[in-house]
């Protein structure tokens, strides 16, 4: 592990004392030093390596790196994406500063020359939604990194995205190692790429237990509880029902729970439940709900990690990087013991 860099040895280095490199480093006022003399200390602490958020604005390095989002409700877990990116950003001597334009073309105008400014550094843009962007509204030559979003016309700028088809087939294979082999999918709406990513785990799950994927036991239900619900009745009342449901969020696994309630049946004895988000409602809720960590907040932090690297002309090894989630395995998916 590299020496922590010292104001000693800024000072033995600059050849000036050590009250002055404090002076300096600190930006006070109080004592008038020579203009080349402060530029020699913030010259040296650069090139020693002293890490210190006021040298680095001494420097006249850019203090702000910018987060564009395209809306964001106030419950949103992708929230925990925002937030450890504005930790990584600080924690790298930069200050986050999002932005939302909620599809206002007169807004992301203004975002763009705010960003376009001078004042930043880089641009990390992203969608509470994993998703294919059709166009990115805001545009900079700034090093950008785009975060749960991919772009055709933006190829070679980095994207980091939650692994999704990793992160469901883990889930089913907790179910089909568990023994059950007739497993149910509810998905989210089937144009979203999470939904397809979760699909397709699903069904590579099944088939390298060797299930033949059923298509009766693949039904839409597009993120609604309702609707979870609804098709949660649909599977139940079939010849032949499903052993187990997983369910490509929490929030539709909570209509899955009230459906198999009103048919009478426990969970997990009657039949088996996992969800995908590992939220809070699925700890809380009875009986706890196994679920697929959806991992925003590493996921920004290596969107800020991506982005200091090309700020600091870094090469990356890979321009699409997928974070993976932990399955979280509580009571809803045991199977008892016969």
């Amino acid at each position: 592990m590299a020496k922590k860099v010292t104001m000693s040895d800024i000072a033995a280095s600059a050849g000036v004392s050590q009250s002055t490199v404090s002076l300096v480093l600190n930006g006070s006022t109080s004592v008038k030093i020579a203009e080349a003399t402060q530029q020699k200390v913030l010259d040296t602490a650069e090139s020693l390596g002293y890490k210190n958020k006021k040298v680095a604005h001494a420097l006249g390095r850019p203090k702000k790196v910018a987060l564009v989002l395209n809306g964001l409700t106030s419950y949103d877990p992708f929230l925990d994406a925002v937030n450890a990116a504005r930790e990584e950003a600080w924690a790298n001597d930069f200050i986050l500063v999002s932005f939302s334009y909620s599809h206002d073309e007169v807004l992301a105008s203004k975002i763009e020359s705010e960003i376009n400014s001078g004042d930043y550094a880089g641009l990390i843009y992203a969608s509470s939604m994993t998703r294919e962007l059709e166009v990115q509204r805001v545009t900079t030559e700034l090093p950008t990194v785009l975060l749960n979003c991919t772009s055709q016309t933006h190829t070679d700028t980095p994207s980091v995205l939650p692994a999704d088809m990793i992160g469901a087939y883990k889930a089913v294979s907790h179910l089909t190692n568990q023994g059950y082999r007739r497993i149910a999918i509810l998905s989210g709406e089937s144009w979203m790429l999470a939904s397809q990513q979760r699909v397709e785990g699903y069904r590579q799950a099944l088939i390298d237990a060797d299930i033949i994927p059923s298509p009766s036991y693949v039904l839409e239900a597009n993120w609604s509880l309702k609707e979870a619900y609804e098709q949660t009745l649909t599977l139940l009342s079939a010849k032949q029902p499903p052993q187990a449901i997983f369910c490509c969020s929490d929030y539709m696994a909570m209509g899955c729970y009230q459906a198999i309630a009103e048919f009478g049946l426990k969970i997990p004895q009657d039949i088996a439940v996992v969800g995908y988000d590992n939220q809070q409602i699925a700890s809380e809720s009875f009986p706890a709900l196994t679920s697929v960590e959806l991992p925003y907040s590493d996921m920004g932090k290596r969107a800020i990690e991506f982005l200091m690297a090309q700020i600091e002309k870094q090469p990356l090894l890979s321009k699409r990087h997928k974070v993976e989630g932990e399955l979280v395995v509580r009571h809803s998916s045991i199977k008892k013991a016969s």
